[in-house]
C-alpha cells in the first residue's frame, strides 16, 4: 500500500493510457465490424515481412520474393519473433506498443523523481507525455515509433552522463554500447542521435570512445545493406531512399532548397519549433549559469538541438504524428529535467516581488510549450477511430477481395501493407517501396507511363488497384487499362478517398466486373461503388 502511495504518479498515468486505449480500441472495434484495424496501411507492412519471415523465411512483403521495404529492421524482427512463437495475428503490434508505452512513461518517471519534482508536477509531466507526443495515437500506428522514443531518451540520459562525467566508468558506456545498435535498428533516424553523440565524444577527447560506439552503431544496418545488394536491392531501404530529404550541398540553388525545406518542416511542425526554441533558451541559460559545456544539462539540450535539426532537414514530419514522437519525448524530458534545476528549493504560492520576473518568464515559457501541444493532443484523440475506419473501409477490403478472387495471381497495387498481410499475391508495387524495378526508376525520374506498361507486362499482371491521383506527375495509368470500378470512402483523413479497379488485361475485365459485383454485397455500406461492374 505504502509502495502504491510514494508511486502514485506513474500509477495514475499508466491508468490512464491504458484506460483511453481502451475507449479508443472500443470506439474503433464497434465502427468496424469488430475487427482490430490499425490507423494507416504502414503497420501491415511490418507485419506482413514478419508473415512471411517467420512462416516461410523470405524478407519481402510477399512470400515470392526480397524486399528492403522496412526502414525499422529491429521491430519486424521483434514482430517475426512474436508470430514464430505464438502464430500470425493482429493485435501483436497493439500490445507491443501498449507495453512500451508504459515502459516509456516508466522511464521518465524515474529519471525525473530524482529532479525534485513534486508528485503533483511528476503526474501532469506524464499527461503532458502521454497526451501531447501522443503515445495513444501512436499505438494505434502499430509500428515502432514508442520503441524509438523509449531508446533514445535512454540512450540520450547514457550519454549525458558519461560525457559528463571526467572518468566515467566501464559500466556505463558498455551499456551505450549494447543501446547504440538497437537505435540505429529501431528507426534509421537513430543515426542522427548516434553521430551527434560520437561527435561530442571526439570533442571530449575520448576518440576511442567514439570510434567504437559509431562503429557498433552502424554494423547491423551495414550488415542489413550488404544482405539487400546482395539481394539486388539498394544498400539503403526503398522507404528510406523514396522518403527522405537526402542532402545536395552541390550548388547555391541546392543549398537553398536545403533551407527551404527546412523552413518549410518547422511550418508544417509549429510543436516542433515551440520545442527546440525552448530547448535553446535552456541552453543558453544554463552555459551562462555553469559556464561549462560538459555538464549534463548542457549536453542534453545540445543533443536534443541537434538531432532536432538534422531530422527536420533530412527526415520527415508528420504523418499521423509518428516520425517526430522519439523528439517530442526526448524535448518534453530535457524540458522538465534541466527547467527543474531553476526551480526554488522550496515551493511557495506566494512568489517573491525580487523573483517575480523569472516566474513570469516560466509561466511564459509553460504557455509557449503546451498552446500549440493541446489541440493536437485533443485531435490525435478524434481522429484515431476516424483513421481506423478508413483503413478498414479501404485497404483491409482490397485486401479481403483480393484473398478471395486473386489469390496467388500477379497484381499491381500502390498501397501495399493490408493487402498482403491479408491476401497472399504476387505484388507488383507501383509506388516503389516493396518493388526494387519502379524504385529505381522513380530515383532515377525515369518512371513514365511506358515503363509502367513496361513492368506490368513483364510481371504478368492481371490487374490493378491504384489510385489515380497519385500517378499524375507521370502521365497517368496506361490508356489501355480498362478501369471497371471505383470504391469511394467518407470523411477521409489520411488515405486517398478514391480507389480505382482496372484490368490491366482487357481479356480480365469481364472476370474482374464479375468479381466485384459478387463482392459488392459484402462491403460495408458507406463505400460508394460506382464504375461498370455497379450497371
Amino acid at each position: 500500500m505504502r509502495s502504491i502511495k510514494r508511486h502514485w504518479p506513474l500509477i495514475v498515468a499508466a491508468i490512464v493510457l491504458w484506460s483511453t486505449i481502451a475507449v479508443l480500441l472500443l470506439s474503433s472495434v464497434t465502427q468496424n465490424h469488430r475487427h482490430l484495424v490499425y490507423a494507416l496501411d504502414d503497420p501491415y507492412i511490418h507485419m506482413a515481412i514478419a508473415k512471411n519471415f517467420s512462416q516461410h523465411g523470405v524478407w519481402g512483403a510477399t512470400k515470392y520474393e526480397f524486399g528492403s521495404l522496412s526502414s525499422s529492421p529491429l521491430w519486424t524482427l521483434i514482430l517475426s519473433s512474436v508470430y514464430f512463437l505464438f502464430g500470425v495475428d493482429e493485435v501483436s503490434p497493439l500490445v507491443l506498443n501498449l507495453v512500451f508505452a508504459t515502459l516509456l512513461l516508466t522511464l521518465s518517471y524515474i529519471l525525473l523523481r530524482r529532479s525534485g519534482l513534486t508528485p503533483s508536477a511528476l503526474f501532469l509531466v506524464l499527461l503532458l507525455m502521454l497526451f501531447a507526443t501522443p503515445l495513444p495515437a501512436i499505438t494505434f500506428c502499430g509500428q515502432e515509433h514508442i520503441l524509438h522514443a523509449l531508446l533514445a531518451l535512454l540512450f540520450v540520459h547514457l550519454s549525458a552522463k558519461t560525457l559528463s562525467t571526467e572518468r566515467p566508468g566501464s559500466c556505463g558506456f558498455i551499456t551505450l554500447l549494447i543501446l547504440a545498435p538497437l537505435v540505429t535498428m529501431v528507426r534509421y533516424e537513430g543515426l542522427f542521435l548516434l553521430f551527434v553523440v560520437s561527435v561530442l565524444f571526439v570533442m571530449r577527447r575520448r576518440v576511442f570512445h567514439s570510434l567504437s560506439l559509431g562503429a557498433i552503431g552502424v554494423l547491423p544496418l551495414c550488415a542489413y545493406g550488404i544482405l539487400s545488394v546482395l539481394n539486388g536491392s539498394y544498400f539503403l531501404p526503398n522507404p528510406v531512399l523514396l522518403k527522405g530529404n537526402l542532402p545536395d550541398v552541390s550548388g547555391l540553388e541546392e543549398t537553398i532548397k536545403n533551407l527551404a525545406h527546412f523552413v518549410y518542416q518547422a511550418v508544417r511542425a509549429p510543436h516542433m519549433l515551440v520545442l527546440l526554441s525552448v530547448v535553446l533558451i535552456l541552453f543558453l541559460h544554463s552555459y551562462k549559469r555553469q559556464r561549462q559545456i560538459w555538464s549534463y544539462p548542457t549536453i542534453m539540450n545540445t543533443i536534443f538541438i541537434v538531432t532536432t535539426v538534422l531530422h527536420m532537414q533530412f527526415a520527415g514530419i508528420g504523418w499521423f504524428y509518428r516520425y517526430e514522437a522519439y523528439l517530442l519525448a526526448l524535448g518534453f524530458f530535457v524540458i522538465v529535467r534541466v527547467g527543474s534545476d531553476y526551480l526554488p528549493a522550496k515551493r511557495s504560492v506566494a512568489f517573491d516581488g525580487i523573483l517575480w520576473p523569472s516566474h513570469a518568464a516560466a509561466a511564459l515559457l509553460v504557455l509557449l510549450l503546451v498552446s500549440p501541444l493541446a489541440e493536437r493532443a485533443v485531435v490525435s484523440l478524434i481522429r484515431v477511430p476516424r483513421a481506423t475506419t478508413n483503413i478498414y473501409q479501404q485497404q483491409y477490403q482490397m485486401g479481403l477481395f483480393l484473398r478471395d478472387y486473386y489469390e496467388g495471381e500477379a497484381v499491381a497495387v500502390n498501397d501495399i501493407g493490408a493487402v498482403n498481410f491479408v491476401a497472399d499475391i504476387r505484388c507488383l508495387d507501383l509506388w516503389g517501396l516493396a518493388s526494387i524495378e519502379v524504385a529505381r526508376l522513380r530515383l532515377r525520374n525515369g518512371y513514365t507511363q511506358e515503363m509502367m506498361r513496361e513492368l506490368v507486362r513483364e510481371k504478368g499482371v492481371k490487374i490493378a488497384i491504384l489510385y489515380d491521383s497519385w500517378y499524375g506527375e507521370y502521365g497517368g495509368v496506361p490508356s489501355e487499362w480498362v478501369r471497371v470500378g471505383q470504391w469511394q470512402i467518407p470523411n477521409s483523413v489520411l488515405v486517398d478517398s478514391l480507389v480505382s479497379f482496372y484490368a490491366v488485361d482487357r481479356l480480365e475485365r469481364d472476370e474482374l466486373v464479375e468479381n466485384l459485383r459478387s463482392c459488392s454485397s459484402q462491403l460495408p455500406k458507406e463505400i460508394v461503388q460506382s464504375g461498370e461492374y455497379t450497371r
